[in-house]
């Protein structure tokens, strides 16, 4: 029997970052609440039907792609000090594998 789409989500995302999802993931595990086993990475992973973050980046990216730049949406809450990006996962595994083949240098 084929994975639930979440549970299959859950190790797209895991794989996409050299890692495995968190057996049990959620409460059950005894390892971590994270999606995965990512040892620097807390990775919460939400497979919805729809979302209004969806359709907005949707019609930000149609925006973006006609100037050749890059999506990104900032969030932010009036009652928050957190403003939040929101960015398509492949540039984020670019910029994760950038950070961190920097921080290996820095560290050599």
């Amino acid at each position: 029997m084929p994975d639930k789409a979440w549970k299959a989500l859950e190790r797209r995302i895991a794989e996409s970052l050299g890692t495995v999802r968190t057996p049990l993931s959620g409460g059950s595990s005894r390892h971590t609440t994270s999606d995965t086993l990512h040892k620097e990475l807390y990775i919460e992973c939400k497979y919805r039907r729809s979302s209004s973050i969806h359709t907005l980046f949707h019609s930000v990216r149609i925006e973006a792609n006609k100037e050749h730049k890059l999506s990104v949406i900032a969030i932010h809450l009036a009652s928050s000090p957190h403003t939040l990006a929101v960015i398509d996962w492949n540039l984020f595994i670019n910029l994760w594998e950038a950070y961190t083949c920097c921080q290996e240098t820095t560290h050599e």
